[in-house]
């Protein structure tokens, strides 16, 4: 019997299982439709556009106080003992030229920003308020002594802890990491600048005196200006560019992630099914060799999965309007990732057809798929779950399906995900070996 038709007498025995395509096709295709309406409000607006995102922020620092704290310290610093009156003072004229305060809330009040995010000054009591009734997205805490130790990280050769909370809300999280990482890329920008003061500093003064190398701070903090004007621009690449989702985006990739897993488990006892059937025994009696039968099973889990990827591709794009991004990309994804399940279903099937029982297969359906499902990230966003579960979800089949997906939607190049396509020809190509090699062992109880 040639392998095409072995194939395809597999693969009709899926087609005709109208319980199995139920699980596998309707199913996915329900459970998206209604999480996508149903978690609307926690992607934002619905659309691919961020939306209007509130930010209170809480000045816990007295500006005035703070600052008469600095003159003090540059006046009577160890830092600044060698330097001479006049210096002192220009110190202390160019720093309040060049106004920390004013530089973070132009950061905020730039177009590109504004585009992004609006906030208001609040009293920290208010803004946990403002937080909890959900009127604003998240809450910037800057706290006690922030001007004094900006201004001594950036004008003497000091690094004082500067530490920014960021509080979001639960019901909100992807809103609430944007701010996040607005707020992060202009600290990074400020940190930069404080590595630069210091080894300006430590550089000038190898070759002249202190007193030369506090002249060049004039210059150093017009850089750190336009680098923070900058970073405006990059930091709106990175939010808009690459596109934020949907919650029908989301959940479309989500559970096609996630059920794509129900091929390899039912793929899985195909072979065993066909030994209490007798069917096995009769091709190997008719010549067929294992290897034959083994590939035959390989391939038809893979064409389930792809028949699945397609399916739900084509409902999610004409039914719920879902742009999948790169369509090359697209095709590429559906192959690796069906490739990754090909490997796991005929591991689960040589396992599987070694026992001479359905238990590892009944306990990948029932308890595996749903905890690949949850660290990969098909019930939640896996932003909105502990950091630790962002690296579980690279062992999960399921989560690295969905990085691939949700990164083609954000515009995301093959360059920027050959990692994660990686994994996924990686995964079945080692199932594959394994298989191979376990077969090879336990030949006699197969």
């Amino acid at each position: 019997m040639k392998l095409r038709h072995i194939i395809v007498k597999d693969v009709k025995k899926i087609i005709y299982d109208k319980k199995l395509l139920a699980i596998i096709l309707l199913m996915p295709i329900v459970l998206m439709t209604i999480l996508g309406f149903s978690l609307n409000n926690m992607f934002g607006d619905g659309g691919t556009s961020i939306g209007n995102i509130n930010v209170a922020i809480v000045k816990n620092y007295d500006a005035l106080e703070d600052m008469a704290r600095f003159e003090e310290t540059v006046n009577k610093s160890f830092f600044t003992k060698d330097l001479d009156e006049k210096s002192r003072e220009s110190l202390l004229s160019i720093v309040k030229d060049y106004n920390i305060e004013n530089i973070f809330f132009e950061f905020l009040d730039s177009d590109n920003i504004q585009e992004v995010m609006t906030y208001t000054v609040q009293d920290e009591e208010k803004a946990r308020e403002m937080l909890e009734s959900k009127e604003v997205t998240a809450v910037v805490i800057l706290p006690e002594n922030y001007i004094y130790n900006t201004y001594m990280n950036y004008a003497l050769p000091v690094r004082n802890i500067v530490d920014v909370e960021i509080l979001k809300h639960t019901d909100n999280s992807i809103k609430g990491s944007i701010v996040e990482a607005v707020i992060d890329g202009f600290m990074g920008t400020m940190n930069n600048y404080s590595l630069d003061k210091e080894v300006f500093i430590n550089k000038v003064q190898e070759y002249s005196d202190l007193e030369s190398a506090f002249e060049g701070i004039p210059y150093l903090m017009e850089e750190l200006t336009e680098n923070v004007q900058k970073n405006l621009d990059i930091k709106d690449i990175d939010v808009e560019g690459k596109k934020n989702l949907s919650s029908f985006q989301y959940y479309a990739v989500a559970m096609m992630a996630m059920f794509i897993l129900y091929s390899a488990s039912n793929g899985g006892r195909l072979l065993l099914e066909e030994k209490e059937n007798i069917t096995y025994q009769r091709n190997r009696v008719a010549g067929v060799p294992l290897s034959k039968i083994m590939i035959s099973n390989f391939f038809m889990i893979c064409i389930v999965a792809i028949l699945q990827s397609v399916v739900m591709i084509l409902y999610s794009s004409i039914v719920l309007k879902i742009n999948w991004g790169d369509i090359g990309l697209v095709l590429l994804s559906i192959l690796s990732s069906s490739l990754a399940i090909g490997g796991l279903g005929i591991f689960i099937s040589v396992i599987t057809l070694i026992v001479g029982n359905y238990k590892f297969a009944n306990v990948f359906e029932l308890g595996i798929i749903q905890f690949m499902a949850l660290i990969g990230g098909s019930f939640v966003p896996i932003e909105t779950l502990p950091s630790f579960m962002n690296k579980l979800s690279y062992f999960s089949t399921s989560g690295v399906a969905i990085k691939i997906y949700t990164g083609i939607m954000r515009n995301n190049s093959l360059a920027d995900m050959w990692n994660y396509y990686g994994i996924l020809i990686g995964t079945g190509v080692g199932f594959i070996m394994v298989s191979a090699i376990m077969v090879k062992l336990r030949r006699e109880a197969i």
